[in-house]
């Protein structure tokens, strides 16, 4: 991999959606200026519009709506860091309710702290572990290239390879490092092909696509899935990883294949033959036999312990311990590489839970609910999954789709009693079929970054993901609710 490349890859150690995407396209800008603006604009329009309202809600509800505004306007605008606004919410929730500022009686809190130990926490960390350990040891990047290397030479195996690759790989390790790994792989090639060459350009598209879209086959593969499946449980519809994978996994396959043809006959390949330089993936240093074997055999147990939740009963928090203890006491992992772990995406998923159940407990989320019951008025579901879904891929794209979730998925499990499973389904899984902008999601940034795609190039795929991903998830949400859920 030559110097570029690797810049590419140094600079992406972050996995916090929207935060991450700016720093790849922007190294070392701080924008101080703009972030304080920014921080004095939030200020200034929540203050007017929660004294708008004030008066409305009873003074529990107030102080939440509060919170809930200033937290989009935060995350929007990305006045701080997103993790950072995950930590305000559970320290304003113990100072506000867990305090005698509004009520003579002080709330219990608890509940808003205990969302580090939520299942969703310790799943997606044994998530970070398990991917840790592979990138490591090389064990990913063998993987990739094993998957890859029978494609053989034609273009459209070798693109559909590619993505296939991408989008399972992105299932079980971050999608961002999926990305990279990929475009380290094809990057020579694309700049052997040439700009002039269709097929090129194909290839820069399809990888963040399918890493991006790959993220909904399991509840590790993207923090939505996690929100989405924390609110679930929260109304006592838990779901398992297995379970998940049945919805997730089917929907992001049937997707990458659609966009496989859609790239092929949008970029259709002019040479009859392609190589990829499998080489470039390669490490010059990596670890031993003994490590590598620990991690593929941690690894595969984990996941065929995931996978067969139901026949064991084991829950899958429990089974997470599995790489998080046999990496570190096996040595494979030290103090460094447990550092280097996202944990600011913990901190965020966290935070946006504790919004969530406050929003619920308070009775917000009902009154809130309350503002967007025309949506039931045809008495048709589909339509008001259609009209969310769209909303929070549009959201997705601008900001953070794990504070999109967030926001959202509260108040809309409190407008369809019932149905409150189907709709953190879909709402979760939308979140991943925001791809329109470099910003929308960090491997979109990835791919910007090489210079190889313009923004233009990405809004064809971005259009066709943001409208057909939907459709396609509540299709098969609504059919599976039928027989499965």
């Amino acid at each position: 991999m030559n110097d570029k490349n690797n810049s590419v890859s140094d600079k992406v150690s972050y996995r916090d959606s929207r935060r991450a995407a700016f720093r790849v396209l922007q190294p070392g800008r701080t924008h101080a200026l703009r972030r304080f603006l920014s921080l004095l604009l939030v200020g200034a329009a929540v203050w007017y519009v929660w004294n708008l309202l004030s008066g409305i809600f009873p003074p529990e509800q107030e102080a939440v709506l509060f919170l809930f505004l200033l937290a989009v306007g935060l995350w929007i605008t990305e006045a701080v860091p997103a993790f950072a606004v995950g930590l305000l919410i559970m320290g304003y929730l113990v100072f506000v309710l867990g305090t005698t500022l509004i009520h003579p009686e002080p709330w219990d809190v608890t509940p808003y702290l205990n969302t580090w130990s939520s299942p969703v926490i310790w799943l997606m960390l044994g998530g970070f572990f398990m991917a840790e350990g592979l990138s490591r040891t090389g064990l990913d990047r063998y993987l990739f290239a094993a998957a890859i290397k029978p494609a053989g030479t034609r273009p459209g195996a070798v693109l559909l390879a590619v993505m296939m690759t991408s989008g399972i790989a992105s299932m079980f390790i971050s999608n961002t490092s999926t990305t990279v790994l990929m475009i380290g792989a094809v990057l020579p090639l694309v700049r052997q092909l040439g700009r002039d060459e269709p097929f090129a350009k194909a290839l820069m598209i399809a990888i963040p696509l399918a890493a991006s879209v790959g993220g909904m086959g399991t509840i590790i593969g993207s923090p939505p899935n996690a929100i989405a499946a924390g609110v679930a449980a929260e109304y006592g519809k838990g779901i398992d990883f297995i379970d998940w994978m049945i919805l997730g996994a089917p929907t992001a396959i049937v997707l990458i294949l659609v966009a496989w043809v859609f790239l092929l006959k949008l970029y259709p390949a002019a040479a009859k033959e392609v190589k990829l330089e499998l080489e470039s993936m390669e490490e010059p240093e990596m670890p031993g036999f003994r490590d590598r074997f620990l991690v593929a055999s941690i690894s595969l147990l984990t996941v065929v312990m995931w996978l067969t939740t139901p026949w064991h009963g084991i829950h899958v928090a429990a089974i997470s311990l599995i790489p998080i203890v046999g990496l570190t006491m096996t040595q494979v992992m030290g103090a460094a590489h447990v550092r280097g772990l996202p944990w600011d995406t913990l901190m965020l998923v966290a935070g946006g839970l504790s919004l969530g159940a406050a929003v619920t407990d308070t009775g917000l989320a009902i009154r809130l609910a309350t503002w967007l019951e025309f949506l039931t008025l045809l008495n048709m579901d589909v339509l008001v999954y259609a009209a969310l879904a769209l909303v929070t891929v549009v959201l997705s794209n601008f900001m953070s789709n794990t504070a999109t979730v967030s926001l959202v998925l509260p108040v809309s499990v409190a407008l369809m009693p019932g149905r409150e499973l189907e709709m953190c389904l879909i709402l979760g899984l939308s979140a991943s079929c925001a791809l329109l902008l470099p910003v929308s999601t960090p491997p979109n940034a990835v791919a910007f970054a090489t210079g190889e795609i313009r923004t233009r190039d990405l809004r064809p795929g971005g259009i066709l993901m943001g409208l057909l991903g939907p459709a396609v998830i509540i299709a098969w949400v609504m059919l599976l609710s039928r027989f499965v859920l």
